[in-house]
C-alpha cells in the first residue's frame, strides 16, 4: 500500500504515519520513484501502534511492546501506568485541598512524599522482573506515603535509593524465560491475592495454618521434591536469596525502610513474629 491507503486502513493521519516511520517503528520500502510502499506487516504494526497510542503509550513504550512480542513487556508497562494513575489521583486530591484553602506547607510535604514514593517504586520495578516487581510494589507501597519529617528519615530515603540504584540481579536465560512465561499467564489479581494471603497469615498465623493446612502441606511437598529443585522456579528462588545475601537487603534496605516508615517497622516486627510461628510449627513435625 501507498501512504494514503495506509492512512485510510489504519485511521491515522499522514503526519502520524510519517512520524512513526521517522521514529523507526516501521520501515516501509522505498520505490524507485521515491514513494514509500507499506507491506501487510507494516499495516498490522501501524494498527497496533494506533491502539497503543490510544491507550497513552509513549513512543519508547510502543517500541518496547513491539520489539518484545510477548505480554511481559506490556505487563511491565501496565505496572508503571498503575503507579502513574495513583500519582495522578493523589495530585488531584491535593489540588482539591488547595482549592478549598488547604495549607500550602502540608501540600508541599505531601508532594515530596509522592515523589519519593514514585522514586522507590519505579526502581523496584526496574530491578525485580515481572510479577515479582508487582508483588514487591504492593508490599512496600502502603508504607511510602508518609512525608519525610526528620533527618533520620531523609538519610533512610537516600540509603534506599542508593541501594536500589546499585543492585544488579543476574538472571540466567532459562530463568528469564520462565519469568516471562509466568508473567504472561499471571494477571494483577494474582499478586494482589498473594498480598492478601500474606496479610491473613500475619494477622493470625495459627489460624491461617489450621485453615490452609492441606495447601501448606502440598506446598512443602513440592518445595522439597527433586523435580522442583531442578526447575527454573527453584533457580529463581536461589537468585533472589543470593541477591538478598550479597546486596545487603536485610542489613541495609530493610533497616532503612524501618527508619523511613515507623509503620513499616511495626509491620516488619509482625512479619518476623508470624514467620517464627510458621517455623516452630513445621519444625515440630
Amino acid at each position: 500500500m501507498l501512504i494514503n491507503e495506509v492512512c485510510r486502513e489504519c485511521n491515522l493521519t499522514k503526519k502520524a504515519v510519517e512520524y512513526y516511520t521517522e521514529q523507526g517503528l516501521i520501515r516501509p520500502d522505498i520505490t524507485e520513484n521515491g514513494y514509500r510502499r507499506f507491506s501487510d506487516a507494516d499495516v498490522l504494526k501501524l494498527r497496533r501502534i494506533a491502539v497503543l497510542r490510544g491507550l497513552g503509550f509513549s513512543v519508547p513504550e510502543i517500541r518496547t511492546s513491539l520489539d518484545d512480542d510477548s505480554r511481559a513487556a506490556i505487563y511491565d508497562i501496565l505496572n508503571r501506568k498503575e503507579l502513574e494513575i495513583v500519582e495522578q489521583q493523589t495530585k488531584l486530591a491535593l489540588i482539591k485541598q488547595l482549592a478549598n484553602g488547604g495549607d500550602w506547607e502540608h501540600i508541599e510535604r505531601q508532594i515530596e512524599a509522592l515523589q519519593g514514593r514514585k522514586s522507590i517504586l519505579s526502581r523496584i520495578l526496574d530491578k525485580f522482573p515481572g510479577f515479582y516487581g508487582k508483588f514487591a510494589c504492593l508490599h512496600f507501597a502502603p508504607f511510602l506515603g508518609e512525608a519525610i519529617a526528620t533527618e533520620e528519615q531523609r538519610d533512610a530515603f537516600e540509603t534506599i535509593i542508593r541501594y536500589l540504584d546499585d543492585i544488579t540481579m543476574t538472571i540466567p536465560d532459562d530463568v528469564r524465560e520462565y519469568i516471562d512465561e509466568a508473567t504472561r499467564n499471571t494477571d494483577a489479581a494474582v499478586a494482589q491475592n498473594a498480598s492478601a494471603a500474606l496479610a491473613a497469615a500475619m494477622a493470625d498465623p495459627e489460624r491461617y495454618i489450621r485453615d490452609n493446612r492441606e495447601m501448606l502441606d502440598r506446598y512443602r511437598a513440592v518445595a522439597e521434591s527433586e523435580e522442583y529443585k531442578a526447575s527454573p522456579a527453584y533457580r529463581l528462588q536461589e537468585c533472589l536469596k543470593r541477591l538478598q545475601r550479597e546486596s545487603g537487603y536485610n542489613d541495609v534496605f530493610i533497616p532503612a525502610m524501618q527508619r523511613l516508615s515507623p509503620a513499616y517497622g511495626e509491620y516488619y516486627k509482625a512479619l518476623q513474629a508470624a514467620n517464627g510461628v510458621f517455623q516452630r510449627h513445621f519444625q515440630q513435625e
